[in-house]
């Protein structure tokens, strides 16, 4: 990108910036915490334009951790060399050693950054589970160079100091967090007459789309829908779904709960199974 680009680029209007924002959101090819999140994708179009790199570069470089922006190692390095530093690597699946010489400084080389075995279990990562273990080489460099960066050549950086992984993201071999794995229960056997009614479903129940269903249901016969599909959830989820279902039942002023005892408040056709499996061993026994 040119300087030019870069001033053009900063000349935008907010209101450019926040249609820019909002086209971008609704596609699926963004990392997820970009995914329909307009506001997101302001605060890394602002970042971009603040390191002078280009808008996609930000999407897939800079990710955010529990509110702090993070860059990727391979950012880090390109903006310290962006800026006229010297970065040099050297490593195996050992080690990783990174040495900056400032463009401002650069008859001082200073003594080489260094990420071992060692240092890696001084810091309880070495042997964990996931890209420590798998990539062992690519983790030790990632550390080293923006160790390095932070010690050296800060001034590059602005302010995003801090790998996704050094937040305590979980992330891959290139230092993207990894999606988190969905929340999924796979459907039980049933263990009453109501349940061997109740059809099987296809699929493992999405935990999560049936709670971000609960909450933006409007009216008792989408809550009536959602009841059913708890069914194929294990005893411990079914009982927690269902309270929140009563519960938004409640916020939308309904007359009656879900589900109530044989003797209180009158109960919604086909939300007590206890009395439809009395009703069907009995029809079952005459």
């Amino acid at each position: 990108m040119t300087t030019n680009e870069i001033e053009l680029r900063q000349q935008d209007t907010l209101a450019e910036k926040i249609e820019w924002s909002k086209a971008m959101a609704t596609g699926d090819m963004l990392p997820r915490q970009y995914r329909g999140n307009p506001a997101n994708l302001m605060f890394a179009c602002e970042y971009a334009d603040a390191l002078g790199i280009p808008r996609i570069n930000a999407l897939t470089s800079i990710h955010v951790i529990d509110g702090k922006p993070t860059a990727s190692a391979d950012l880090i390095a390109s903006l310290v060399r962006k800026a006229g530093h010297k970065l040099r690597v050297e490593g195996d699946d050992t080690y990783a050693e990174v040495t900056i010489i400032r463009a401002d400084d650069p008859d001082y080389v200073p003594t080489p950054v260094r990420w071992d075995e060692a240092k890696a279990r001084k810091a309880g990562k070495w042997g964990s589970k996931g890209p420590w273990t798998n990539y062992p080489a690519a983790m030790l460099r990632s550390r080293a160079i923006t160790e390095a960066a932070r010690m050296w050549a800060s001034d590059a950086l602005y302010g995003v100091i801090y790998t996704a992984e050094e937040l305590g993201g979980v992330v891959d071999e290139d230092g993207r967090p990894a999606p988190a794995p969905r929340r999924q229960v796979q459907s039980s056997r049933p263990t009453t007459i109501t349940e061997a009614l109740t059809p099987e479903p296809d699929v493992m129940v999405d935990v999560d789309s049936l709670l971000a269903a609960i909450d933006a249901a409007e009216t008792k016969e989408a809550l009536r829908d959602l009841w059913a599909q708890t069914a194929a959830l294990p005893d411990e989820g079914k009982a927690l779904t269902r309270e929140l279902i009563q519960a938004r039942l409640a916020d939308l002023e309904q007359p009656a709960p879900l589900t109530t005892e044989p003797d209180d408040a009158p109960q919604i056709e086909g939300f007590d199974e206890q009395t439809l499996d009395d009703a069907i061993d009995a029809e079952v026994v005459a």
